[in-house]
């Protein structure tokens, strides 16, 4: 185990002095001139945060700086811990915002996604519904409503449900808090009494049943 953290904690420290040498770089692949070999960039970001695990990646605008990163452990607890631990040494740099999960999104119910066709499907969560289900360790089921969705097969809407979900609590508190998630056409009876607007998944109510 303690050898295991060693290295843990080398490849972030080689991972933060290669993102201070690279970072004019990557800074410039958003600048309209074609400065920097793009595909060549996203690559090797690929490469640096994969050395990790099964981790993801987003750089984009900031919100209160020019940019961000966003180190995310695709959903899973354990490797929560490690993109914890990458964010934690990450250097004071004025310009960037480090996350080490997906923060919550504003707008985040009306999206696109591709299907197991690569076929690009709209998906407008806005009018959908929730109930909760208390399962084990205090975590919950969070349960969809989503009657505009007959044009998403079954795997594709378990994915748009689980994007709205993180979209609206952030990939953190879905992590320690959803224990799944499900999507139906239509709530039972009585889960539509205790059901409320998606909307206000992420406001103070979301652990109660």
């Amino acid at each position: 185990m303690q050898q295991e953290l060693t290295d843990i904690q080398a490849k972030i420290q080689s991972f933060w002095q290669w993102f201070v040498e690279m970072e004019e770089d990557i800074r410039e692949y958003f600048s309209e001139e074609e400065v920097v070999d793009k595909a060549a960039l996203i690559e090797a970001i690929d490469n640096k945060i994969l050395d990790f695990g099964l981790f993801a990646w987003e750089i984009g605008p900031g919100v209160g700086r020019p940019f961000y990163l966003t180190i995310s452990p695709n959903g899973n607890q354990e490797r929560l811990k490690i993109s914890r631990l990458i964010i934690e040494a990450a250097p004071s740099l004025s310009d960037w915002e480090f996350n080490y999960a997906r923060p919550a999104k504003t707008g985040g119910l009306q999206f696109s996604l591709f299907d197991d066709f690569m076929v690009q499907r709209e998906v407008d969560a806005s009018p959908w519904r929730y109930a909760l289900r208390k399962r084990t360790e205090g975590r919950l089921e969070v349960i969809l409503e989503a009657k505009n969705a007959s044009h998403l097969d079954s795997d594709t809407l378990l994915m748009a449900g689980e994007r709205v979900v993180a979209n609206l609590l952030g990939e953190e508190l879905m992590i320690n808090q959803v224990y799944r998630v499900e999507v139906v056409e239509e709530l039972e009876p009585g889960q539509r009494e205790k059901s409320a607007p998606i909307g206000t998944l992420g406001d103070l109510g979301f652990g109660q049943s």
